[in-house]
């Protein structure tokens, strides 16, 4: 019997994981109080307050949630003249509701892509789904901005997609002759 009533405690019925958020339309999201961050190239950006930078690695910076290294966003450029379009994510077989858009910032075009991944991420000592982001905008005709995010919830991954959204690029000074 007490076989049996251990066993009926430790049934849990499913749990509903939420689906990835879509890459477009822009969700809502207060960004008012959140802080400006610039790179170089005349690239800005709006990161929530609640995000912990980090020392800049190989080239790109990262900002961790409360510093928890399983939230995050990755921010760097990529040399090339490839258009946005052709730089994105390739799907692959674990990746669930992937969509992907080309969307406008500041009059430029930005590949804006949002999946799931199944079992992606390891956390309190079980697999979690991992919600990502990835998009790259055009800085000028040989290099690229990215911004890749991820973490276990779909509330960080809205948030994720609102920060693309505030990514502002200073026009290009002119050449003085």
């Amino acid at each position: 019997m007490a076989f049996a009533a251990f066993i009926a405690s430790g049934c849990v019925g499913p749990t509903r994981i939420a689906p990835a958020n879509a890459a477009c339309p822009t969700p809502p999201q207060d960004t008012r109080h959140w802080r400006a961050v610039s790179e170089s190239a005349g690239v800005t950006f709006l990161v929530p307050d609640d995000f912990v930078q980090q020392t800049r690695d190989e080239g790109a910076t990262r900002w961790y949630l409360h510093g928890d290294f399983s939230e995050y966003i990755l921010a760097g450029f990529i040399p090339s003249s490839s258009p946005p379009e052709a730089l994105g994510r390739v799907p692959d077989p674990g990746m669930m509701e992937m969509t992907q858009c080309v969307d406008s910032i500041g009059g430029r075009q930005v590949l804006v892509q949002a999946w799931r991944t199944r079992g992606g991420t390891f956390r309190d000592g079980q697999r979690m789904d991992r919600y990502d982001v990835f998009a790259v905008v055009a800085v000028h005709p040989e290099l690229r901005f990215y911004l890749a995010t991820g973490s276990h919830r779909p509330e960080t991954q809205r948030a994720a997609l609102a920060v693309v959204r505030t990514i502002a690029i200073a026009p290009a000074r002119p050449e003085r002759k």
